[in-house]
């Protein structure tokens, strides 16, 4: 990577980044997986680029700080380095600039898939992406993979409720009461390594772990409250994932923020697909980022909601014609 930039730019640049260490491998979840993670140590240096003229060495350098993810504030006070608010401030828009530029022309990548479940995946994981910075180690597949094979090792009994029950119960992921509309409650790898997020998050973690066990698990559209669908031995139940993975028969009825009682028989045809689950996130994740004063990043959820009701509208004309 940095040979590149050392050509273009000869002996001076070549002298400012010959100080970019190798990165440090660090091992997780009881050596299951490698993981090579940014060196703090660069910190320094990297910042220090950040007002290089060179648009070669501001994209590398932009891409090294995108891998320190949402660590980076806590790397920089570990090693007591002063950042300004000025700096700050220009480090986080040329960072959501560097992302958002990425996620933009990578958002397309899912809309031709058949497999629905697959769309939901690769829509997820770019928008844990954007969230955690371009090159963080850690990638939603693998997380879902390994959840999944934990089950199969682990689960004496095998199916979709048990599933629910070693998601909410055994690994606790919960709802996050105290922040609920923080936008990082949207992202997979955080809902799955802090174990908390919201309902929608939660049940798309349900959903993606089922499809790798081949279970029947589908969202459902509720408003305010979004649910999951599990089916076992012929039978359909309502998930409610945020709170514990309650499950409900279809003869029961349930209710929320003190509303009437909804029977569960009714919750069943608001089933969706991934395209509706994931324009439900970006819904979210506009209000969020509102609530915050992000305009940047309402603007980039905005279009990438526009990318796909624009997706639908050419769908739509192709098969009347």
């Amino acid at each position: 990577m940095w040979i590149s930039i050392i050509a273009e730019r000869g002996v001076e640049t070549q002298l400012n980044l010959t100080f970019i260490e190798s990165r440090d491998i660090i091992l997780r979840d009881k050596g299951t997986s490698l993981f090579v993670m940014p060196n703090p140590k660069n910190l320094p240096h990297l910042l220090k680029l950040l007002d290089d003229d060179s648009p070669v060495v501001q994209e590398n350098v932009l891409k090294e700080l995108s891998s320190f993810g949402p660590s980076l504030k806590r790397e920089l006070a570990k090693l007591n380095i002063p950042v300004s608010d000025d700096l700050q401030q220009k480090m986080t828009n040329l960072l959501e600039e560097y992302n958002g530029r990425w996620l933009r022309e990578a958002w397309h990548s899912w809309f031709d898939l058949e497999n629905d479940k697959e769309k939901l995946e690769i829509a997820m994981g770019l928008l844990a992406e954007y969230q955690y910075g371009r090159g963080y180690p850690v990638q939603l597949k693998t997380l879902l993979d390994e959840l999944a094979e934990e089950f199969r090792e682990t689960a004496k009994k095998q199916d979709a409720l048990t599933l629910a029950h070693f998601l909410f119960k055994v690994r606790r992921l919960k709802g996050a009461d105290a922040d609920y509309y923080n936008p990082i409650n949207s992202n997979l790898i955080y809902v799955i390594e802090e174990k908390r997020g919201i309902p929608i998050s939660l049940a798309c973690v349900y959903i993606l772990v089922g499809k790798r066990l081949q279970y029947d698990v589908e969202g459902i559209n509720f408003p305010g409250h979004f649910l999951a669908r599990a089916v076992t031995s012929k039978r359909s139940f309502i998930v409610d994932c945020y709170n514990g993975g309650r499950c409900l028969g279809e003869q029961e009825a349930v209710s929320w923020n003190n509303g009437p009682p909804v029977p569960i028989k009714d919750l069943l045809p608001l089933e969706c697909d991934a395209h509706t689950i994931i324009a439900r996130v970006l819904r979210n994740l506009i209000n969020a980022y509102q609530q915050e004063g992000n305009v940047n990043n309402v603007e980039l959820m905005t279009e990438l909601l526009e990318m796909m009701e624009n997706e639908g509208e050419e769908g739509d004309e192709s098969e009347e014609e």
